[in-house]
């Protein structure tokens, strides 16, 4: 899903479903791209491929020869590497990139260091490589991307590059303009964004 200058949606768990693990991930559209127009795309398939012991799935961006149609508004990479036995992995990696790994499942060993499940390691910039020890029945995900230089500011359910923005959405959002659209099908209230925490 793609916010742009702005979205609603509703997420709902199937009727059968006890419970749903999943991993939400934000990503900052850059400056020029904040006020591009919302939309949603389905990639039914994704490059998979299996080497060490270990499948992967690229999300987004490119990896080891693969290419995710997925669409990005900046350089990215996301890596879903799921483990069924102990193994351990050698990752390329950008030097350019920052990136972060977070366990779904299982756990790692990072440069003599463990994670487990919802703990996210930072790794910076500067990396060619990354060496993994996963345990037996790890997931994982590992994200990436060009760092943006612009300022980056999150409140509530908004994004944006200063607190005149963030006011402006969330002004917008109290006021239902047509900006967020609508979902007819919802039945439920609607979501109320809590007070800001600077002066509008």
């Amino acid at each position: 899903m793609t916010a742009g200058h702005g979205i609603s949606h509703t997420e709902e768990s199937l009727a059968e479903t006890d419970s749903l693990h999943a991993a939400q991930l934000w990503i900052a559209l850059p400056r020029d791209k904040a006020d591009t127009a919302p939309r949603f795309d389905h990639y039914a398939e994704l490059p998979r491929w299996r080497r060490d012991g270990a499948d992967f799935t690229l999300l987004i961006g490119e990896a080891e020869g693969h290419h995710a149609p997925t669409l990005s508004f900046s350089p990215l990479v996301g890596l879903d590497v799921q483990a069924s036995d102990t193994t351990k992995l050698a990752v390329p990696l950008r030097p350019d990139f920052e990136y972060g790994v977070l366990v779904l499942e299982g756990g790692l060993e990072l440069n003599d260091e463990a994670f487990t499940v919802d703990e996210l390691g930072y790794l910076g910039r500067g990396r060619d490589s990354l060496e993994l020890s996963l345990s037996a029945g790890s997931r994982i995900l590992l994200i990436g991307g060009e760092p943006m230089q612009d300022e980056i500011l999150i409140w509530w359910n908004f994004v944006g590059h200063s607190r005149e923005a963030i006011i402006q959405a969330q002004h917008d959002w109290e006021a239902a303009s047509e900006r967020f659209g609508d979902i007819p099908q919802w039945q439920g209230a609607r979501l109320e964004a809590p007070p800001l925490p600077w002066s509008s």
